[in-house]
């Protein structure tokens, strides 16, 4: 009788659970029938009342890139021009700048320029806020508008204006667009007798073959250790980034998993075969803030599963999968549909990414796990390494150089002078040579220079017959003269460097610019002195190694 009962009363149980659901969701969507009716009324009386006659495409459009545009970054409208630029990024061959733009906070900004691209030649660097193109407020468009502006024809131009952290005025690009081609391993080689680099450039189609080959072919010159850089890399295709850690992974071991509202939403990712790279060779990974998506993910399972260490900066912190859904032959939508999660179960995007006013249950996520061996690592915002490297920023006028396109300008007028590369490292008086072109430029603005000159004006509107002001102005404007000239000296290793880099990349191309780069590149020289020492290596990886995110 008892369990005659119980029976009845789980049975009740269940019936008043599937009611219950079956009433909250017939409410759910009766709400949104509501909301589409009360859409539908505004837009029937708009365009039958509004004091101008609408253009239906071009008004709809607008209207959905407004609703699309309060949900995250990632989630737009298409029409068919932005799907053919999309289709032409996917095959790695393309017009524009070499930049892989983000949108976050109602800005545009440069997720990562691209290697060998005019906006990494011309000193765009990743974080910079992009105010203008071509004198026009990329407020003014749409996300996808604003870069369809910024990609074009090659040999043509296109002026960007930006804001970069620290600066107090924003900051003219002129750039001659050309065509980026986009190779997935920009380089890879032996940095010593034991150690090998790969620097991967995005995630692809054709990563998998790349990168199969580049793993190989150090694995022939008996590497025991590999650097793989993945610095200024925006990502792409996850099923790429799974492919490259099923190289170096054991065979079913969960690396990725995404979930979401949907059943096809939600999966777990395996390593499904024995690993190219043996579980001996040691790895490093380097990151930073222009690292995302796809980099993190194999950043962020490398670190939780303690297969290698982690250098440089915190990454981007973008963990939001999309997926497209064709809405006729023209016109698709692009919707994030799940996130993604790394091994030890760690969401790494960005809290900001969606007004929490627009969302109903909110999962709230945790904010402590824990690596294979036991590390304590934090989640979101992205992933943070292992061991945290602050960036080497440009000296004062060494930026100013680089701005203004100097450095490279000055290779190109000069790379005749030499028939090798080499001859140019030799060249005892290069720099001499450089500070010749340089005062037959426009002086450069140091900083405080603007603020000066304007507080003259300001002065001499007020009085331009104090003597002990005159004085005063006279000295700072000689302060400056001189400044330059000073600087140049003690900036003088760092203008050498830059001066190599440009006639590396006019002799030998972007792999030999990066090859050249390596030389004085502090993350990777880091990475080197942990890789050769094993139990500094080791130690790393231990439990008591915190990595905070």
């Amino acid at each position: 009788m008892k369990n005659r009962n119980l029976k009845l009363l789980i049975t009740s149980l269940m019936i008043i659970g599937v009611l219950s659901f079956a009433f909250s969701q017939s409410s759910f969507y009766r709400q949104i029938a509501q909301s589409q009716r009360l859409i539908n009324q505004v837009y029937n009386q708009l365009f039958s009342t509004y004091v101008h006659e609408l253009d239906p495409e071009a008004f709809t459009k607008a209207s959905i890139n407004a609703i699309t545009q309060n949900l995250d970054p990632y989630t737009s409208f298409l029409v068919e021009e932005e799907q053919h630029n999309i289709n032409i990024l996917t095959q790695g061959n393309y017009g524009g700048v070499g930049i892989q733009l983000g949108y976050r906070n109602s800005t545009m900004s440069v997720v990562a320029p691209m290697d060998g691209g005019p906006a990494k030649k011309a000193g765009i660097l990743s974080g910079d806020v992009i105010l203008k193109v071509d004198d026009e407020d990329v407020k003014e468009f749409s996300f996808n508008d604003a870069a369809a502006k910024i990609r074009g024809k090659k040999g043509t131009k296109v002026k960007l204006t930006i804001k970069r952290y620290g600066d107090d005025y924003p900051i003219d690009f002129d750039l001659t667009r050309s065509t980026i081609s986009v190779k997935d391993v920009t380089y890879s080689g032996m940095l010593s007798n034991k150690i090998g680099y790969i620097r991967l450039n995005r995630f692809s189609r054709n990563t998998t073959k790349e990168m199969s080959v580049a793993f190989t072919q150090l694995l022939k010159n008996n590497a025991n250790s590999i650097i793989l850089d993945l610095r200024d890399n925006p990502g792409g295709l996850m099923t790429a980034a799974v492919s490259i850690l099923d190289m170096i992974i054991k065979k079913d071991t969960p690396l990725v998993s995404t979930k979401g509202r949907t059943k096809e939403s939600n999966r777990t990712y395996y390593s499904r075969k024995k690993p190219l790279v043996p579980e001996n060779i040691k790895i490093s990974v380097l990151i930073n803030q222009g690292s995302a998506s796809a980099s993190e993910i194999v950043a962020g399972a490398v670190q939780d599963l303690d297969r290698g260490i982690i250098l440089g900066q915190k990454s981007y912190g973008k963990g939001l999968v999309q997926s497209a859904f064709q809405l006729d032959d023209k016109r698709a939508i692009k919707i994030t549909t799940a996130r993604y999660y790394v091994p030890s179960g760690r969401f790494i995007q960005k809290r900001d990414y969606i007004d929490e006013k627009l969302i109903i249950n909110e999962t709230k996520e945790d904010s402590i796990f824990k690596t294979l061996s036991g590390r304590v690592v934090y989640g979101n915002d992205g992933i943070t390494p292992d061991s945290l490297i602050n960036p080497e920023l440009m000296e004062i006028l060494t930026t100013q150089y680089w701005r203004n396109g100097h450095f490279y300008s000055f290779a190109q007028q000069n790379k005749f002078n030499y028939k090798t590369f080499n001859e140019v490292k030799d060249d005892s008086d290069l720099l001499m040579k450089f500070e010749k072109y340089i005062k037959l430029k426009d002086p450069v603005v140091l900083p405080g220079k603007k603020d000066l000159d304007d507080f003259v004006i300001k002065i001499e509107k007020l009085d331009s017959t104090d003597s002990s002001v005159k004085l005063a102005i006279n000295q700072l404007n000689n302060f400056y003269s001189k400044l330059e000239d000073k600087r140049r000296i003690i900036e003088s290793k760092d203008i050498n460097q830059l001066l190599l880099l440009e006639f590396a990349g006019l002799f030998e191309g972007p792999e030999g610019r990066l090859k050249e780069a390596l030389i004085n590149d502090t993350t990777v020289q880091l990475a080197i002195d942990i890789l050769i020492n094993d139990s500094e290596y080791q130690a790393s990886l231990s439990p008591y190694n915190m990595v905070e995110n």
